[in-house]
């Protein structure tokens, strides 16, 4: 049983898309704070991850994105900026990370998960993308006749996020701030034995201490379970799966795109 563990590393816009003002310096800092702790407790447990990147982030932060390399951990792109105005540069996204990382970059997840034509990827270079959610999300897209685990399109590897088993319950970041975690187990579990891997995503932001700020205007369903306390939930998510002799791998690995 195979657990590749993806983060959306980006500027902390959330705000920003429900109509609250938020300086640059603040996104990057609240997303930093998060991804200092998934670092940290990726290094004490001993795995490895993927973390899907804006390169907008990544130049603002060069020496954070060279500590996930030095990890171990495989950096994939998040397009070049994560606003609901910019237009997607998968292509400009790859070079900068690769630039900066001295990597071949071959992951791709769009952000918000959009759409993105698997024929655009495949010629920029990549080899993977992990944007489709199958499942039903009311207002966000309808995804429930898309394949559930890895099929292949114009060249490319369609990774899909973990669903449950035998009904689509997204097992998305969304999932594990407002379900008790033995619920969220049992899914997880549903989906290993049906899939026999997990593709887990979360978001670094979403573990600072600094969501229940009034003025970020984050609902409840999602503050009321941030900072320490969905850092708790995680560390015992991790440790649940690691004990169950789960194997925590990148993305690339696992897809065998580093062949």
């Amino acid at each position: 049983m195979t657990v590749t563990l993806g983060f959306d590393v980006e500027e902390f816009d959330f705000p920003l898309e429900r109509g609250r003002k938020i300086d640059f310096d603040t996104q990057l800092a609240v997303s930093t704070e998060g991804l200092e702790f998934l670092l940290q407790l990726l290094a004490r447990l001993g795995l490895r991850a993927t973390f899907y990147t804006t390169a907008n982030f990544a130049l603002h932060r060069p020496e954070l994105i060279r500590r996930i390399v030095t990890g171990g951990h495989e950096v994939a792109s998040h397009d070049y900026y994560h606003g609901l105005t910019a237009g997607a540069d998968p292509a400009g996204s790859k070079q900068a990370l690769e630039k900066l990382t001295g990597q071949t970059v071959t992951g791709y997840r769009a952000p918000r998960l959009a759409a993105v034509s698997a024929a655009t990827l495949a010629t920029a270079g990549y080899k993977y993308d992990s944007s489709i959610n199958p499942t039903w999300i009311p207002t966000r897209y309808n995804n429930l006749r898309a394949p559930r685990s890895v099929s292949h399109r114009d060249g490319l590897a369609i990774y899909p996020v973990s669903v449950s088993a035998p009904f689509r319950v997204p097992l998305f970041w969304i999932s594990l701030h407002v379900m008790p975690l033995p619920l969220y187990k049992q899914l997880c579990r549903s989906a290993l034995h049906r899939d026999g891997h997990l593709n887990l995503y979360f978001h670094p932001w979403e573990f600072s201490g600094r969501l229940k700020d009034p003025a970020f205007g984050v609902p409840g369903y999602l503050s009321h379970c941030s900072g320490p306390a969905l850092q708790n939930k995680f560390t015992r998510l991790l440790e649940w799966l690691k004990s169950r002799g789960c194997r925590f791998t990148t993305t690339r690995e696992y897809l065998g795109c580093d062949e």
